[in-house]
């Protein structure tokens, strides 16, 4: 429950409570990603956070690849933070990252752009490897 973990720790640095558990929003298979966007090619890269504005809100999907959340699970992170798992750490909490700061924004009917995402996203690893 690494990912839960993950978004725990960010919800109290920021005393902002998770709303909704990035469990329930995950996809690890790259062709169900790929098919939510309408692509033919899988994702680029380890991970996305997939968002589609609606009429009444906002559906999300978070994809992670399945081979990073493999390798942290043999090498997890909260035992032991190495230069092994550190790559795929830094995927793990920045598709947490930007899930969570997605949601706890929409639930205020606040905006945010790409930018403050990444931004936030940067931010929330370095705290979080320290």
């Amino acid at each position: 429950m690494l990912l839960r973990e993950l978004q725990k720790r960010l919800a109290g640095l920021y005393d902002a409570p998770a709303e909704h558990d990035v469990y329930d929003f995950l996809i690890t298979d790259a062709q169900h990603a790929a098919a939510l966007q309408g692509a033919a090619a899988t994702p680029a890269t380890d991970e996305q956070l997939l968002v589609v504005e609606e009429e009444d809100g906002v559906g999300i999907s978070l994809y992670l690849d399945r081979a990073v959340m493999e390798r942290l699970a043999e090498r997890c992170p909260l035992r032991s933070l190495s230069e092994e798992n550190l790559a795929d750490y830094c995927t793990a909490l920045e598709g947490v990252s930007h899930f969570h700061y997605l949601v706890w924004s929409a639930g205020r009917a606040r905006h945010v752009s790409l930018l403050e995402l990444e931004l936030q996203a940067e931010v929330d690893k370095y705290a979080s490897a320290l």
